[in-house]
Protein backbone atom coordinates (compact mmCIF):
# COMPACT_ATOMS: atom_id res chain seq x y z
CA UNK A 1 0.00 0.00 0.00
CA UNK A 2 2.78 2.39 0.91
CA UNK A 3 4.58 1.48 -2.30
CA UNK A 4 1.54 2.43 -4.34
CA UNK A 5 1.24 5.75 -2.49
CA UNK A 6 4.93 6.40 -3.06
CA UNK A 7 4.58 5.55 -6.75
CA UNK A 8 1.55 7.83 -7.06
CA UNK A 9 3.49 10.65 -5.46
CA UNK A 10 6.36 10.18 -7.91
CA UNK A 11 3.99 10.22 -10.88
CA UNK A 12 2.27 13.35 -9.56
CA UNK A 13 5.64 15.04 -9.15
CA UNK A 14 6.52 14.03 -12.71
CA UNK A 15 3.30 15.55 -14.07
CA UNK A 16 3.91 18.77 -12.14
CA UNK A 17 7.57 19.06 -13.09
CA UNK A 18 6.94 20.41 -16.60
CA UNK A 19 4.46 23.21 -15.76
CA UNK A 20 6.42 24.21 -12.66
CA UNK A 21 9.61 24.31 -14.73
CA UNK A 22 7.94 26.53 -17.33
CA UNK A 23 6.63 28.80 -14.57
CA UNK A 24 10.08 29.12 -13.03
CA UNK A 25 11.73 29.74 -16.40
CA UNK A 26 9.24 32.27 -17.76
CA UNK A 27 8.02 34.01 -14.60
CA UNK A 28 10.33 33.62 -11.62
CA UNK A 29 13.44 33.80 -13.81
CA UNK A 30 12.64 37.20 -15.37
CA UNK A 31 11.63 38.58 -11.98
CA UNK A 32 14.98 37.49 -10.57
CA UNK A 33 16.75 39.22 -13.47
CA UNK A 34 14.78 42.42 -12.82
CA UNK A 35 15.70 42.23 -9.15
CA UNK A 36 19.38 42.06 -10.06
CA UNK A 37 18.97 44.88 -12.58
CA UNK A 38 17.43 47.10 -9.90
CA UNK A 39 20.89 47.30 -8.26
CA UNK A 40 22.74 48.11 -11.48
CA UNK A 41 24.40 51.52 -11.77
CA UNK A 42 23.87 52.94 -15.27
CA UNK A 43 26.32 55.61 -16.46
CA UNK A 44 27.06 57.28 -19.78
CA UNK A 45 29.71 54.65 -20.41
CA UNK A 46 27.25 51.85 -19.68
CA UNK A 47 26.80 49.58 -16.67
CA UNK A 48 29.07 50.62 -13.83
CA UNK A 49 28.70 48.16 -10.99
CA UNK A 50 25.96 47.88 -8.40
CA UNK A 51 24.36 50.40 -6.07
CA UNK A 52 21.41 51.04 -3.76
CA UNK A 53 21.03 54.48 -5.30
CA UNK A 54 18.23 53.38 -7.61
CA UNK A 55 16.00 52.71 -4.63
CA UNK A 56 17.02 56.00 -3.06
CA UNK A 57 16.19 57.84 -6.30
CA UNK A 58 12.63 56.53 -6.17
CA UNK A 59 11.95 56.66 -2.42
CA UNK A 60 13.50 60.07 -1.81
CA UNK A 61 12.21 61.95 -4.86
CA UNK A 62 8.88 63.69 -4.06
CA UNK A 63 7.94 63.59 -7.76
CA UNK A 64 8.09 59.79 -7.88
CA UNK A 65 6.23 59.53 -4.58
CA UNK A 66 3.52 61.86 -5.86
CA UNK A 67 3.16 59.81 -9.06
CA UNK A 68 3.02 56.59 -7.01
CA UNK A 69 0.27 58.07 -4.85
CA UNK A 70 -1.68 59.21 -7.90
CA UNK A 71 -1.30 55.75 -9.45
CA UNK A 72 -2.60 54.06 -6.31
CA UNK A 73 -5.57 56.47 -6.15
CA UNK A 74 -6.51 56.00 -9.82
CA UNK A 75 -6.08 52.20 -9.70
CA UNK A 76 -8.09 51.90 -6.47
CA UNK A 77 -10.85 54.21 -7.67
CA UNK A 78 -11.10 52.36 -10.99
CA UNK A 79 -11.20 49.00 -9.22
CA UNK A 80 -13.97 50.13 -6.85
CA UNK A 81 -15.98 51.52 -9.77
CA UNK A 82 -15.62 48.24 -11.66
CA UNK A 83 -16.72 46.23 -8.63
CA UNK A 84 -19.74 48.50 -8.17
CA UNK A 85 -20.73 47.84 -11.80
CA UNK A 86 -19.68 44.21 -12.01
CA UNK A 87 -21.51 42.82 -8.97
CA UNK A 88 -25.02 43.84 -10.15
CA UNK A 89 -24.13 42.98 -13.76
CA UNK A 90 -22.92 39.52 -12.74
CA UNK A 91 -26.11 39.06 -10.65
CA UNK A 92 -28.30 39.94 -13.62
CA UNK A 93 -26.39 37.56 -15.89
CA UNK A 94 -26.46 34.70 -13.39
CA UNK A 95 -30.03 34.97 -12.08
CA UNK A 96 -32.15 37.34 -14.16
CA UNK A 97 -31.04 37.19 -17.81
CA UNK A 98 -32.86 33.97 -18.67
CA UNK A 99 -32.52 33.14 -22.37
CA UNK A 100 -30.42 36.25 -22.90
CA UNK A 101 -27.73 35.03 -20.52
CA UNK A 102 -25.48 33.44 -23.15
CA UNK A 103 -25.85 36.25 -25.76
CA UNK A 104 -25.16 38.90 -23.13
CA UNK A 105 -22.15 36.99 -21.83
CA UNK A 106 -20.86 36.58 -25.38
CA UNK A 107 -21.36 40.30 -26.01
CA UNK A 108 -19.38 41.08 -22.86
CA UNK A 109 -16.52 38.88 -24.06
CA UNK A 110 -16.60 40.28 -27.61
CA UNK A 111 -16.52 43.83 -26.25
CA UNK A 112 -13.01 43.09 -24.99
CA UNK A 113 -11.83 41.77 -28.36
CA UNK A 114 -11.62 45.22 -29.92
CA UNK A 115 -8.09 46.53 -30.32
CA UNK A 116 -7.16 48.43 -27.13
CA UNK A 117 -5.84 51.45 -29.05
CA UNK A 118 -9.10 51.71 -30.99
CA UNK A 119 -11.04 51.61 -27.72
CA UNK A 120 -8.89 54.33 -26.20
CA UNK A 121 -9.20 56.62 -29.24
CA UNK A 122 -12.96 56.00 -29.26
CA UNK A 123 -13.10 57.20 -25.65
CA UNK A 124 -11.09 60.27 -26.64
CA UNK A 125 -13.83 61.11 -29.14
CA UNK A 126 -16.56 60.48 -26.56
CA UNK A 127 -14.94 62.52 -23.76
CA UNK A 128 -13.59 65.43 -25.83
CA UNK A 129 -14.97 68.98 -25.74
CA UNK A 130 -17.21 68.22 -28.73
CA UNK A 131 -17.72 64.57 -27.83
CA UNK A 132 -20.94 62.73 -27.11
CA UNK A 133 -20.69 63.08 -23.32
CA UNK A 134 -20.19 66.86 -23.35
CA UNK A 135 -22.87 67.25 -26.03
CA UNK A 136 -25.34 65.33 -23.85
CA UNK A 137 -24.46 67.41 -20.77
CA UNK A 138 -24.93 70.65 -22.72
CA UNK A 139 -28.20 69.45 -24.30
CA UNK A 140 -29.70 68.56 -20.91
CA UNK A 141 -28.61 71.85 -19.38
CA UNK A 142 -26.51 70.21 -16.67
CA UNK A 143 -23.54 72.36 -17.70
CA UNK A 144 -23.28 75.62 -19.63
CA UNK A 145 -19.86 74.91 -21.13
CA UNK A 146 -17.90 71.77 -22.11
CA UNK A 147 -16.25 69.96 -19.20
CA UNK A 148 -12.54 69.93 -19.97
CA UNK A 149 -11.77 67.56 -17.07
CA UNK A 150 -13.40 64.70 -18.96
CA UNK A 151 -10.31 64.34 -21.16
CA UNK A 152 -6.56 64.59 -20.51
CA UNK A 153 -6.98 64.16 -16.77
CA UNK A 154 -6.87 61.44 -14.14
CA UNK A 155 -10.68 61.32 -14.40
CA UNK A 156 -10.41 60.27 -18.05
CA UNK A 157 -7.83 57.63 -17.13
CA UNK A 158 -10.14 56.16 -14.47
CA UNK A 159 -13.13 56.12 -16.84
CA UNK A 160 -11.26 54.43 -19.69
CA UNK A 161 -9.53 51.91 -17.41
CA UNK A 162 -12.85 51.01 -15.79
CA UNK A 163 -14.51 50.45 -19.16
CA UNK A 164 -11.55 48.52 -20.59
CA UNK A 165 -11.13 46.08 -17.70
CA UNK A 166 -14.82 45.63 -16.83
CA UNK A 167 -15.20 42.19 -18.54
CA UNK A 168 -12.23 40.81 -16.58
CA UNK A 169 -13.92 41.82 -13.32
CA UNK A 170 -17.44 40.74 -14.25
CA UNK A 171 -16.77 37.25 -15.61
CA UNK A 172 -15.04 35.77 -12.48
CA UNK A 173 -17.78 37.21 -10.26
CA UNK A 174 -20.43 35.84 -12.63
CA UNK A 175 -18.79 32.39 -12.52
CA UNK A 176 -18.81 32.46 -8.70
CA UNK A 177 -22.45 33.56 -8.57
CA UNK A 178 -23.45 30.93 -11.12
CA UNK A 179 -22.35 28.28 -8.63
CA UNK A 180 -24.81 29.61 -6.01
CA UNK A 181 -28.01 27.58 -5.68
CA UNK A 182 -30.93 29.93 -6.54
CA UNK A 183 -32.95 28.12 -3.89
CA UNK A 184 -30.79 29.75 -1.23
CA UNK A 185 -31.80 33.20 -2.47
CA UNK A 186 -35.47 32.18 -2.66
CA UNK A 187 -35.35 30.84 0.90
CA UNK A 188 -33.83 34.10 2.15
CA UNK A 189 -36.59 36.12 0.44
CA UNK A 190 -39.27 33.81 1.86
CA UNK A 191 -37.86 34.53 5.33
CA UNK A 192 -38.27 38.27 4.75
CA UNK A 193 -34.74 39.28 3.69
CA UNK A 194 -34.59 42.27 1.36
CA UNK A 195 -32.19 42.55 -1.55
CA UNK A 196 -29.65 44.49 0.51
CA UNK A 197 -29.62 41.75 3.15
CA UNK A 198 -29.36 39.00 0.53
CA UNK A 199 -26.50 40.87 -1.12
CA UNK A 200 -24.62 41.43 2.14
CA UNK A 201 -25.25 38.10 3.85
CA UNK A 202 -25.39 35.64 0.92
CA UNK A 203 -24.30 36.91 -2.49
CA UNK A 204 -21.12 38.75 -1.56
CA UNK A 205 -19.76 36.07 0.82
CA UNK A 206 -20.42 33.27 -1.68
CA UNK A 207 -19.08 35.35 -4.59
CA UNK A 208 -15.94 36.29 -2.64
CA UNK A 209 -13.69 33.82 -4.55
CA UNK A 210 -14.70 35.46 -7.84
CA UNK A 211 -14.07 38.92 -6.40
CA UNK A 212 -10.64 37.80 -5.19
CA UNK A 213 -9.80 36.42 -8.65
CA UNK A 214 -10.88 39.68 -10.29
CA UNK A 215 -8.62 41.60 -7.92
CA UNK A 216 -5.67 39.44 -8.93
CA UNK A 217 -6.48 39.70 -12.64
CA UNK A 218 -7.21 43.43 -12.75
CA UNK A 219 -6.13 45.44 -9.70
CA UNK A 220 -2.44 44.52 -9.92
CA UNK A 221 -2.10 45.17 -13.71
CA UNK A 222 -3.79 48.57 -13.27
CA UNK A 223 -0.63 49.81 -11.53
CA UNK A 224 1.43 49.14 -14.67
CA UNK A 225 -0.93 50.71 -17.24
CA UNK A 226 0.84 53.18 -19.52
CA UNK A 227 -1.03 53.28 -22.87
CA UNK A 228 -4.27 54.66 -21.44
CA UNK A 229 -2.61 57.36 -19.27
CA UNK A 230 -0.41 58.37 -22.22
CA UNK A 231 -3.35 58.82 -24.59
CA UNK A 232 -6.09 60.26 -22.36
CA UNK A 233 -4.30 61.27 -19.16
CA UNK A 234 -2.40 64.44 -19.97
CA UNK A 235 -0.09 65.77 -17.28
CA UNK A 236 -2.48 65.09 -14.40
CA UNK A 237 -2.99 61.49 -15.54
CA UNK A 238 0.69 60.63 -15.72
CA UNK A 239 1.14 57.35 -13.81
CA UNK A 240 4.00 55.13 -12.68
CA UNK A 241 3.59 52.93 -15.78
CA UNK A 242 4.57 55.93 -17.91
CA UNK A 243 7.63 56.48 -15.71
CA UNK A 244 8.68 52.85 -16.20
CA UNK A 245 8.18 53.14 -19.95
CA UNK A 246 10.33 56.26 -20.17
CA UNK A 247 13.10 54.92 -17.94
CA UNK A 248 13.36 51.58 -19.78
CA UNK A 249 12.45 52.32 -23.40
CA UNK A 250 13.56 55.92 -23.81
CA UNK A 251 16.39 56.41 -21.31
CA UNK A 252 17.58 52.82 -21.06
CA UNK A 253 17.92 53.16 -17.28
CA UNK A 254 16.86 49.67 -16.22
CA UNK A 255 18.20 50.19 -12.69
CA UNK A 256 15.64 52.85 -11.80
Amino acid sequence: MRGRERGGGVRAAGFLAAPVGVLVALFVGPLAILLVMSFVRVTIAGVGGYTLGNYGAILEDPLYLRILGRTAAVATGSMLAMLALSVPLAYLLAFRAGRLELPLLLALVLADELNPLIRIYAWRMLLGREGLVNSALLATGLVDRPVDALLFSWVAVAIVLSASWLPYVTIPIYAAMKAIDPGVLDAARDLGAGFATVLRRILLPLAAPGIFVSLILVYIPLFAEFATPALVGGTSGYLIGNVIQEQVLELGDWGV
